[in-house]
């Protein structure tokens, strides 16, 4: 039980390690929206890649869901090729939280990009981030990884139990009949070669099991 309740602590430890480092700090300072072919672009800069959720619920509106993410004092919305932007807003629903609402003709036709510091440009809010699977994958095999190891360790206890019980009544058998041999002195010291033979590989074999199952 106690090597259960240590691997419990290593993973318990483990995943807040992992998550304290995964909550670094991360914030938007820029919205840049640009007109390309076929509609906008809309690049965010952050300091890290985040994960962003794409809302069109009408032709010229845009929502964008920033998980994982702060404002910071002041995000600078920047505007390339293009002024026919109807409205921009910034909200904070919740911590690490952000809401952008972008009005404008056609808006709904726009591609999304994460432009971090710390990394690589890449186009986000189409579908979940790779990193993120990965990470819920490598999370539950680890799960089953170790439930398979503490599932093995409580089988082991068990037999070990099993065998502990098993020993201590056969000692209390063979107590009882040492005692009842003691009881008739005859059988002891019968003159009966063979009755003593027999006794002798009675002894033999209940000494066996006694070793066999401490084993």
């Amino acid at each position: 039980m106690k090597k259960i309740l240590i691997v419990f602590t290593f993973l318990i430890t483990f995943v807040f390690s992992a998550a304290s480092v995964l909550a670094d700090e991360n914030f938007l300072h820029t919205i840049t929206l640009e007109k390309n072919d076929t509609g906008y672009n809309v690049i965010l800069g952050s300091d890290k890649m985040t994960r962003v959720v794409k809302k069109t619920p009408e032709n010229n509106e845009l929502i964008l869901e920033l998980s994982g993410i702060s404002s910071s004092d002041s995000v600078n919305a920047l505007y390339k090729g293009t002024n026919n932007i109807d409205g921009l807003v910034i909200e904070t629903p919740a911590r690490n939280k952000i809401r952008i609402h972008i009005t404008a003709n056609d808006i709904s036709n726009s591609t999304v990009i994460m432009e971090p510091i710390q990394g690589e440009p890449a186009i986000v809010g189409e579908s979940v981030p790779m990193d993120k699977i990965l990470w819920v994958l490598f999370v539950v095999s680890l799960v089953a990884v170790i439930v398979k190891f503490a599932k093995h360790i409580t089988e082991d206890e068990e037999k070990i139990s099993i065998k502990k019980d098993i020993k201590n009544r056969e000692i209390q058998m063979y107590k009882k009949y040492r005692k009842d041999i003691s009881i008739y002195p005859d059988l002891e010291h019968n003159s009966d070669v063979r009755l003593k033979t027999l006794v002798k590989k009675i002894d033999r074999k209940i000494d066996e099991r006694l070793i066999s199952n401490i084993k």
